[in-house]
């Protein structure tokens, strides 16, 4: 497997900010040697900034599977996010997550533990994204507002362009799932990596979303819980290389709690016309 062409990338941090402050919230792709390996049956925590609107959870193994459990520590035994996700190679198909923080003004915990067995670790780093003061991006050019800027340590070209992590949320169609349905999205063989954003109006989000291969075979599965769709979304860059993909999502909520899905293609092959094939697939977003 070709790790250039994923894409889902590690971000890399400015070098060149010069912000001793940034110092502490540096990832593990940017600390000494195994500084973000977490063993199996291991936790990590990570301290989010109280400035900052959101943090970008990445994910990924040597290749073996991805058993993982994420976690929003918001104040005592309050968990307001929660995110269990398998990947039956972490290599090929890491965890790329973003979190919002809503309660912009106070610091919360990110808790990663691995919930795979000791021969299985996983690499895990949380970077803090929005707010904070306005910097600039490697070639000069002034950031943008948003989420797309001011990521102090971390800003990047591709991190701007959008490229490697999640944006939150889709402002795209969606397709609403009632409590206890499922819908599926049949994937273009040219598609290469999509966005998953489920949000809701306000209520609970409880869904399970689960990357299909062929038959009944399941690639990769994350269960999600957001205690308001509205001011937390659910947003996932899900790696999809290699023929036709189907990306599954189940309200496992009740009826009264229904979702808004919405599956966004954000990487194609090199060479693609235009054109999808005719049988086992249709153009998106939905």
């Amino acid at each position: 497997f070709d790790m250039d062409r994923r894409f889902s990338q590690r971000p890399r941090s400015n070098s060149g900010m010069g912000d001793p402050s940034m110092e502490p919230r540096r990832s593990w792709w940017d600390s000494p040697t195994n500084a973000g390996r977490i063993q199996g049956g291991s936790r990590h925590t990570y301290s989010a900034p109280h400035d900052r609107d959101a943090s970008h959870t990445f994910i990924e193994s040597d290749g073996r599977p991805l058993d993982v459990e994420m976690e929003l520590w918001d104040g005592p035994n309050n968990t307001p996010t929660r995110v269990k996700m398998y990947s039956e190679d972490g290599r090929m198909r890491p965890m790329n997550i973003l979190t919002e923080n809503p309660q912009r003004g106070r610091g919360n915990t990110m808790s990663v533990r691995n919930t795979g067995p000791m021969e299985f670790p996983i690499n895990a780093g949380i970077n803090s994204m929005g707010g904070g003061p306005a910097t600039m991006t490697p070639s000069g050019i002034p950031p943008s507002g948003g989420l797309a800027g001011s990521e102090g340590a971390y800003v990047t070209e591709r991190d701007f362009a959008g490229f490697t992590r999640p944006s939150s949320p889709s402002m795209a169609r969606g397709e609403t799932v009632q409590g206890g349905a499922l819908r599926t999205f049949p994937l273009d063989y040219s598609v290469e990596a999509v966005q998953v954003t489920i949000t809701s109006e306000g209520l609970p989000v409880n869904a399970k979303v689960e990357l299909w291969g062929t038959s009944s075979h399941i690639k990769q599965l994350a269960e999600v819980y957001n205690d308001n769709g509205q001011t937390r979304p659910f947003a996932a860059i899900i790696d999809v290389p290699g023929g036709s993909n189907t990306i599954a999502v189940y309200n496992t909520g009740p009826m009264e709690y229904p979702i808004r899905v919405v599956v966004e293609p954000v990487a194609r092959i090199e060479g693609w016309d235009g054109k999808e094939e005719s049988v086992g697939g249709s153009l998106a977003p939905w």
